[in-house]
């Protein structure tokens, strides 16, 4: 072959050579690859200047190697990181772009959760975009500092300090004072906050039911404005009423006012009868139920209908006061003189002369003698010597 032909053929083969070539970043320097690792990503909303290779950091300590910086279908970017098979990385961690120092590089800082969980991070899972976060550039730190340095808000600033100067000059024991009663609230407040949490779990309940009683509350806010019309229309009564509302309550104060002394004393008078009447009261009720079957005793409610209930009774008959006062002799009718004296035989009686009832007009007066009177052994006699 012809020489000149190899000449021209090592340029070609050397520039179809280059698209399976090694590029630099592919040929790795010492350090800079992670062998027998697993894969994570996290999603960021910014990554900055965040290139592969970076550094991965968990807690300060070095685990791995951001491998790639893409863009997802949401148009977020996604790390994905190379982490040390010796490693492991806990789930719910949280991810955050840092800087090395000043004008230093980025890398990935990963901080444990708090709280520490059992379960680690495998091969594939995601850091979601909730729990990452962009530390601010130092470009942006300057900006913010050159607007303010070239006019943004020195003067003012200046102003401001002046004038807190002004007002707290003279009252540092008030501000102080505040700021204490300031911490006591705080203090307070995190005291109780169990408490706000259950008001607010509770309000919440609340929210909740009236969401559900969402068309009963409609309703009632639909007929609200006809029964606002209709108190409209009531409101010469309604105000009427209030009126004599009120001269009621002058009258009622007047009276209690002049009747509040004889009120006290007939309430004082009361006392003792009252409390004769608590110290009654177990008897008193303890013999109710006894008035209510007297002359039986109590446990007649056991008794069957149709029944019967046996009862002994005792009569006591004294003959000699019977026969004193029941049967004794008294006054004849008409007898102007009687032989017995008023409260002899009972107080039933009047003293003086017996007068002859009334006649009619042209009549004779009655001369027939009055019933003959015996005396009480006369009598006892005529019982037939029935003894006392």
């Amino acid at each position: 072959m012809n020489p000149n032909a190899w000449l021209a053929a090592i340029p070609i083969l050397f520039l179809t050579g280059c698209s399976w070539a090694p590029q630099m970043q592919d040929l790795g320097l010492p350090g800079s690859r992670v062998q027998d690792g697993y894969e994570i990503s996290a999603d960021f909303e910014d990554v900055l200047d965040l290139v592969p290779l970076a550094t991965v950091k968990l807690d300060g300590v070095k685990v791995g190697l951001v491998k790639t910086v893409d863009l997802t279908e949401d148009f977020t970017a996604r790390a994905v990181m190379t982490i040390a098979s010796d490693e492991r990385v806990p789930v719910g961690v949280t991810a955050s772009i840092e800087q090395t120092s000043l004008l230093g590089e980025k890398y990935v800082a990963l901080e444990s959760p708090s709280t520490a969980l059992p379960d680690h991070m495998r091969d594939g899972d995601i850091i979601p975009l909730s729990r990452t976060r962009a530390a601010i550039e130092v470009e942006t730190l300057l900006n913010g500092a050159s607007a303010l340095l070239n006019g943004g808000g020195i003067g003012h600033l200046t102003v401001v300090t002046r004038e807190l100067n002004e007002v707290l000059a003279g009252r540092e024991d008030v501000i102080r004072s505040g700021l204490r009663d300031l911490n006591d609230m705080v203090a307070a407040l995190s005291r109780r906050r169990q408490d706000i949490v259950r008001a607010i779990e509770g309000v919440d309940r609340i929210s909740q039911s009236v969401a559900s009683e969402r068309r009963i509350v409609s309703g009632a806010l639909d007929e609200l404005p006809a029964g606002i019309d209709a108190l409209v229309g009531q409101r010469y009564a309604l105000r009427r009423a209030l009126a004599e509302l009120e001269t009621f309550g002058r009258v009622a104060t007047r009276v209690i006012g002049r009747t509040k002394a004889d009120t006290v004393a007939n309430l004082r008078l009361l006392d003792p009868i009252l409390s004769e009447i608590a110290k009654a009261a177990p008897s008193f009720f303890e013999t109710l139920d006894t008035l209510l079957t007297y002359p039986f005793a109590r446990n007649i409610y056991g008794g069957m209908s149709g029944d019967y209930a046996q009862l002994s009774g005792e009569l006591e008959i004294d003959l000699a006061s019977l026969l004193r006062d029941g049967f004794g002799p008294g006054p004849a009718l008409g007898d102007p003189q009687p032989p017995i004296q008023c409260g002899q035989f009972g107080s039933n009686c009047l003293a003086g002369d017996l007068t002859s009832p009334p006649q009619p007009p042209g009549s004779e007066p009655s001369t027939r003698p009055g019933p003959d009177v015996l005396d009480g052994r006369d009598f006892l006699d005529g019982l037939g010597g029935v003894e006392r």
